[in-house]
């Protein structure tokens, strides 16, 4: 009896030791997804984004004329010569909008009874982008541009997300263990979509980034469909910020209607 009482103390500390190295091992994960790492990412986007909107709006122009002495289409002419401006009007409509998405975070709280979940979903999407980022380092050699980039925007996007779940204060998300299943659930399924709010800027400024390159790919091609897509992606880009809000307010409405009927069922206790 007391051998098998030291083997199964052995085994137990045996385990303890393995669980150390993965903590250590989570631990080196969330230094790599800080806020640190991810404010200098948006600091980074910020810069850029001034500058992508300058330059698309001066390549519809240029290659807008490149495309109508190729094909004389009517419609290529006076998108060339309005399509700046509309697209800078519609830049500056979207403008107050950062601040706006930023004010959703803020007064839109919600709570979680632990953070297990979250620290999964990190440890699996750290994981993820690192696959996604190597597949498309191979992906280089034999596969399409598109594609390429495809793989490395995903590999990005799921990197910035692990930096929420990890850090879930930056959506607005407290941790307490008063939080009912009801506020649970609520929190859980609200929080791609406060991500999306929360790194707008970002998202914006790649769909932006994209669209100049569809531009530039389109003076090579005599064909119009990369002009138009990055026509989509330009535009995508810079009303990002007015549609996420707005899809923001109109779903979160239905979560704010469930978080007054779960407050309702507190008040009664």
């Amino acid at each position: 009896m007391i051998v098998l009482l030291k083997n199964m103390e052995f085994f137990d500390n045996a385990l303890k030791s393995i669980y150390k190295r993965f903590n250590q091992f989570v631990n080196f994960l969330e230094k790599i997804a800080s806020i640190k790492r991810i404010k200098k990412i948006e600091q980074f986007m910020e810069k850029i984004n001034s500058s992508a909107l300058i330059i698309s709006a001066a390549l519809i122009f240029v290659i807008g004329l490149i495309k109508y002495s190729r094909f004389s289409e009517g419609w290529i002419l006076p998108l060339a010569i309005f399509g700046p401006i509309i697209i800078l009007f519609i830049a500056y409509l979207s403008n107050d909008f950062h601040k706006a998405c930023s004010d959703l975070i803020d007064s839109n709280k919600t709570t979680l009874s632990n953070n297990a979940i979250l620290k999964f979903g990190a440890i699996i999407s750290l994981i993820s982008s690192a696959l996604l980022f190597i597949v498309g380092i191979i992906v280089i050699f034999n596969g399409t541009l598109i594609m390429v980039i495809t793989l490395f925007l995903a590999s990005l996007l799921i990197f910035i997300g692990a930096a929420t779940q990890f850090n879930p204060s930056l959506l607005n998300i407290g941790i307490t263990k008063e939080s009912t299943s009801g506020e649970d659930f609520i929190a859980l399924i609200s929080f791609n979509l406060k991500s999306m709010v929360f790194f707008e800027k970002i998202i914006s400024t790649i769909l932006i980034v994209l669209g100049n390159l569809y531009l530039i790919a389109s003076v090579f091609s005599y064909k119009t469909e990369f002009f138009m897509y990055g026509l989509g992606f330009l535009f995508a880009g810079i009303a990002y910020p007015i549609i996420i809000y707005m899809v923001f307010i109109v779903l979160y409405f239905f979560n704010s209607l469930f978080l007054g009927i779960l407050s309702l069922g507190r008040r009664k206790k």
